[in-house]
């Protein structure tokens, strides 16, 4: 409950400071990719440049992710060959 909390309050500052940071800096900038040139306000850019850090960020981890899924996996097939019990060790 107290993380859900903290989270809302966490995403509400974030969106605060975006609307801040908007109407502080009402101006353009040209965004340039290299095939097209685009006016866009400041905000806008500063949005994009989060959200195309954010959906790097996730393929960079989708490779661990991946091999973590898989490893899982064959541990559950594993164990559930076994007959999914722990091996303890009586040795201390």
């Amino acid at each position: 409950m107290f993380k859900r909390v903290l989270t809302a309050v966490v995403f509400v500052a974030a969106l605060a400071v975006a609307v801040l940071f908007t109407a502080m800096n009402p101006g353009e900038v040209d965004l340039e990719l290299g095939f097209a040139l685009w006016q866009v306000p400041l905000g806008l850019a500063f949005i994009l440049a989060i959200a195309l850090g954010w959906v790097l960020g996730l393929l960079s981890m989708l490779p661990r992710m991946l091999r973590l899924a898989n490893q899982k996996r064959r541990l559950r097939h594993e164990a559930q060959k076994t007959g999914g019990g722990l091996a303890v060790d009586e040795r201390g």
